[in-house]
């Protein structure tokens, strides 16, 4: 999967739609230090929700290609 940096919500992972315009249900992805995924829905990085929800991904650092 491709993602592209963004320096939103400090700093996640965006999965690339295939265009630049982002959409309310793109996923961001953010890792821990064992490498495993993380993911947010950019709308609700982007709203006035203070404590956004994440949910776990079974993905993998290894399995993302990164832009």
């Amino acid at each position: 999967m491709l993602v592209k940096f963004s320096t939103l919500a400090n700093g996640v992972f965006i999965e690339d739609n295939g265009t630049d315009e982002r959409k309310p249900s793109d996923r961001c992805f953010r890792f821990d230090a064992n490498g495993n995924a993380e993911y947010a829905l950019f709308a609700d990085l982007t709203g006035s929700n203070p404590a956004p929800r994440w949910f776990g991904h079974q993905f993998r650092e290894r399995d993302f290609t990164f832009a």
